[in-house]
């Protein structure tokens, strides 16, 4: 390609999305390392014309924005004549999909026959009658190629990115024409054969089923090979009234029309008359009832050897619509992950396991391959996925090219200062490791991304892989026990259910994971449920993790509303209780195999909640429960349960020697100290984590004392929290601070907020967090929130408990704070329920509070008009100056009180809640969540001037706003900007 070269072009009207929509999902591209073309980002004094035809010519994708008046620029009507044509020009092999219509808050059928204002593009100014028609006729065919329906009224900005980057990363992934046709050679020549054999000519029409992942690329591949043997054609995949649509498809009847008529109302003859094919993508989620009247149809009146394809995740699901013939679609655990170490024998052996483990953790099949076993048969790597070389003084890259040849499935990465650049693969690695030499350390940032590399050179980057620990230790032998187990039980063939049981930080959820990522592509869905005795304890915890396995498994989940909508129907289903959502488990993941992880159950109403509903699922399906209570596991007749032992001695070692220095072995002034507190921690992964992060970078002779005093305290204390302790007494003021607010309050928080929230606290925010993660007291997930081992969670509010007691999380507590009313001086953090008894008539002055969480609760009997009348008074008395973060979702107050409105509040959170008016005195404030505020008039005007910092807004659904104004184009440090369904005034939209 000649000129610059662009993964995917943007086409859009600029006044319409571009600094809302466009801009959202340029940036998300741009984060996720796609480059995308957009128009404004030309350089000034460039010639903009050939400049975008050059761009159009070398962009692998296009993604059109059709939204409300595009056909009003004659600019965007060329760019899309100009993009149809490089679709379609010989020698190019791009599909159907490589060019993505986005109807943006406009109809299919309004795009497809430009009837109606404002598609009649009679009204464009000054156009002939030629470029009408060549318009209009690339406007037909982009309608036809099934899209996203984006209506801003009812999908989430943020949700249509996502859908889109996914669109454009499922094809990045898999690129050239020629290497799809090839992963789906097999099913379509099985689908030609069933078009060309005497059953299928001997029936009007026939149902195809079709199960597996990738359904929409498939779908749209068979469009591709058979729609020209067919009069009409038909995708159908999340279509409100699919009947609809079908008339407009293959007998192209106006759409004011289609709105009058029912599919039953037409002559069967405008259908017997053609030979049509129908694709209905993946409607078959959660059942098909939904689609009755559309298939009792289609088999009434497809005649002339007609064809559905009918495609589902659920293999099931097929058996309900009655197919002629089922074909499954392979996956990528059909192609394994098979994954070769070969290495020679200067390598150190921890370096070797190290990677094992690693990959392992990833859910790969690893074999270690010596050079001498290369030596002696170099076949045994021909059915490796992918090989990774370490090139070292013994095996060279010649030495390697010369047994096998150099082929592009291997990755070479160098150990020591042997270069990789004699390779002719474009994949090597420079790792410049050799843990011989004294003053050479581990590179972790490098390690990730040459793991990363492996993984999407495996096509194994998915989504769906939960991340694990920097240095995983002993997973291979716990995965290799468990697998033995699974395989033993044949759980395959019947439903598994396996729990995995031992005490906190003793390494469950890692090989839980693990275990997760080897086996979820073999089945239609999964789900790893997290943290489930943390997320229990917050306001409808149980409700919402059954929200999030419908969600990530079958189902859409609205979580605001906590809401989902089932698969491809116009209706709702809301979560009201435990039990409503026990129900709904149960009739939704009714035979679909599935495997399911819940990770720390800790009580009955957890098994009873999340457990016992899976009891429907398919008899293929696996549910794996990880435990420190082995009697709540009593009456559930598991199949198996696996008893988790301490790491063994060498596991341990290595474990610890990561984490203290960042290399396999310590130095030998410190190995007999080392192994004394090895053996104090007693193969506990977690103690050998902390400790060992504790002591790193005291490695030098004069740090001896330091590891002596270290061992004596584990010496003394057999309880966890004793040994966990050390770490955390070694913190410096404001790190012990920081560290019992995040065990308190900000788990699950993102990481942004966090460090805004330490900042104003304690003067600095980032630093503090990295501090407590070099420790290994704090992580941070794939999703950038904050995370703690429950563990070290508990042993921090431990130390709050027993020590200060200046931080309230949990209702018991708070009863007896408010109880006590000279408490609430010393307070810096409070939950509370609103449903609690409050001091009545008094002022409460909370000077020291930080953080404040109001949740709503009920009341009932004589005694609630009391508490209503005193908790608002107690609200609107309490005085908190110092205050940085208030959340208060679905608060029914008008005016935020005037005591909580705090000079110093950064992160204010009132969601759903009944305020009309923002006060203006929020100088500090950094970010401002109101979303669903449906009753919000005013907000601090200008917003620019009086809340210069803000980094995000969330107004979604404030449809009564006023006060916005072009300020707003002043907030340079604005990284979040939500306006959906609210009024913007055109100065806004314009800047």
């Amino acid at each position: 390609m000649a000129g610059t070269y662009y993964q995917v072009f943007l086409c859009h009207r600029g006044p319409d999305a571009k600094r809302t929509f466009v801009n959202a999902l340029h940036e998300k591209l741009k984060s996720k390392g796609i480059s995308s073309f957009v128009d404004y980002e030309i350089e000034k004094g460039t010639e903009i014309e050939p400049h975008i035809g050059k761009a159009i010519e070398n962009s692998l994708f296009f993604i059109i924005i059709l939204s409300p008046d595009f056909a009003s620029s004659k600019w965007c009507l060329d760019e899309v004549v100009r993009i149809m044509r490089v679709k379609n020009s010989a020698g190019r092999s791009h599909s159907s999909r490589n060019v993505l219509p986005v109807f943006y808050n406009v109809e299919p059928s309004q795009v497809r026959y430009q009837h109606s204002e404002p598609w009649d593009l009679s009204k464009v100014n000054r156009s002939s009658e030629m470029q009408r028609k060549t318009w209009s006729e690339a406007l037909h065919e982009l309608s036809k190629i099934t899209g996203i329906e984006y209506k801003t009224d009812s999908m989430f900005q943020e949700e249509a990115v996502k859908r889109i980057v996914s669109w454009v990363e499922s094809n990045l992934s898999d690129p050239i024409s020629c290497e799809k046709e090839s992963k789906w050679r097999e099913q379509i020549e099985e689908l030609e054969q069933m078009l060309t054999s005497e059953a299928f000519k001997s029936k009007d029409a026939s149902i195809i089923g079709v199960h597996g992942t990738n359904t929409r690329e498939f779908s749209d591949h068979v469009v591709k090979q058979f729609s020209s043997r067919f009069d009409a054609w038909s995708v159908l995949s999340d279509e409100a009234d699919p009947i609809k649509k079908l008339y407009s498809d293959l007998i192209e009847i106006p759409d004011e029309q289609s709105d009058k008529l029912k599919f039953s109302d037409y002559p069967p003859l405008r259908l017997q008359n053609k030979r049509c094919l129908l694709v209905l993508d993946n409607h078959a989620g959660t059942g098909i009832e939904h689609l009755r009247p559309l298939l009792e149809h289609v088999k009434k009146n497809f005649k002339n050897q007609s064809l559905m394809v009918f495609t589902s995740r659920f293999q099931h699901r097929l058996r309900e619509v009655e197919v002629d013939e089922v074909i499954r679609l392979p996956s990528s655990e059909d192609n394994g992950g098979l994954l070769f170490i070969c290495h020679g024998a200067d390598i150190h052996q921890s370096l070797v396991n190290h990677l094992e483990e690693m990959f392992c953790m990833r859910g790969l099949d690893v074999h270690l391959l010596s050079e001498n076993e290369v030596l002696r048969d170099a076949k045994c790597l021909e059915n490796a996925t992918v090989i990774l070389a370490i090139i070292s003084s013994s095996l060279s890259i010649n030495d390697f090219q010369r047994l096998i040849g150099n082929t592009s499935k291997i990755i070479y990465i160098s150990y020591g200062r042997h270069s990789t650049n004699e390779s002719s693969s474009d994949i090597r690695f420079d790792l410049e490791v050799r843990f011989e030499e004294a003053t050479c350390h581990y590179d972790k940032v490098c390690f990730k991304l040459m793991v990363e590399k492996v993984m999407k050179t495996l096509n194994q980057a998915d989504e769906k892989i939960m991340g694990g620990p920097d240095f995983p230790v002993g997973l291979v032998k716990r995965r290799k026990e468990i697998e033995k187990m699974l395989t033993e039980s044949k759980s395959l063939q019947c439903f598994g259910r396996f729990g995995l049981v031992g005490m906190g930080g003793i390494g469950k959820t890692t090989t839980a994971m693990s275990i997760y990522n080897k086996m979820h592509k073999k089945f239609e869905a999964s789900f790893f449920c997290l943290n489930i005795r943390e997320h229990a304890g917050y306001d409808r915890g149980l409700e919402d993790l059954q929200a999030k396995i419908l969600q990530n498994t079958v189902l859409n989940v609205n979580k605001d509303k906590r809401t989902y909508d089932i698969e491809h129907r116009q209706k709702k289903i809301e979560i009201n209780d435990v039990e409503h959502g026990k129900s709904i488990l149960s009739s939704e993941l009714k035979g679909i195999n599935a495997l399911i992880v819940l990770d720390d159950v800790d009580h009955e109403s957890h098994i009873d909640a999340l457990y016992r509903p899976l009891c429907t699922l398919g008899a293929k399906s696996v549910v794996v429960i990880t435990t420190r209570n082995r009697d709540s596991l009593k009456r559930e007749q598991l199949t198996e349960i696996y008893e988790m032992q301490e790491l063994d001695k060498e596991s341990s070692e290595r474990l610890f020697h990561w984490h203290a220095f960042l290399k396999p072995e310590a130095p030998a002034h410190l190995k007999t100290v080392s192994q004394d507190v090895i053996a104090a921690c007693k193969g506990l992964p977690l103690s050998l984590k902390v400790i060992g992060s504790y002591l790193y970078g005291h490695e030098s002779e004069s740090d001896i004392s330091l590891w002596e005093e270290s061992f004596r305290h584990l010496q003394e204390n057999e309880d966890i929290f004793g040994v966990l302790r050390i770490s955390y007494d070694h913190l410096r003021g404001n790190e012990k601070e920081a560290f019992l607010d995040i065990c308190c309050f900000l788990i699950g928080k993102l990481e942004d907020y966090v460090c805004i929230f330490l900042e104003g606290c304690y003067g600095m925010g980032q630093t503090l967090l990295n501090v407590l993660k070099s420790r290994s007291l704090v992580s941070t997930d794939a999703e950038g929130l904050i995370r703690v081992h429950d563990q070290l969670r508990d042993m921090g509010r431990h130390i709050v408990r027993e020590g200060k007691k200046d931080r309230v999380w949990e209702e018991e507590t708070a009863n007896d704070v408010l109880e006590d009313g000279g408490r609430l001086s010393t307070l810096r953090g409070l939950s509370i329920n609103t449903g609690m008894c409050f001091p009545e008539n008094e002022v409460a002055m909370c000077p020291e509070l930080r953080i404040l969480v109001v949740n709503n609760g009920n009341m009932s009997g004589t005694d609630s008009h009391r508490h209503n009348s005193s908790r608002r008074g107690f609200l609107q008395k309490v005085r908190c100056r110092n205050l940085r973060w208030l959340t208060w979702e679905n608060a029914s107050f008008e005016h935020l009180p005037p005591g909580l409105c705090s000079e110093k509040l950064q992160v204010l959170n009132l969601s759903g809640s009944n305020i009309r008016e923002v006060p203006a005195a929020l100088p500090n404030l950094k970010y401002l969540w109101l979303p669903g505020c449906k009753n919000l008039k005013v907000l601090s005007k200008p917003i620019g001037t009086l809340m210069p910092s803000l980094r995000g807004l969330d107004l979604y659904g404030c449809s009564q706003l006023e006060g916005l104004d072009s300020s707003l184009g002043k907030l340079t440090d604005l990284r979040i900007l939500n306006l959906s369904e609210c009024r913007v005034p055109s100065e806004i939209a314009g800047t």
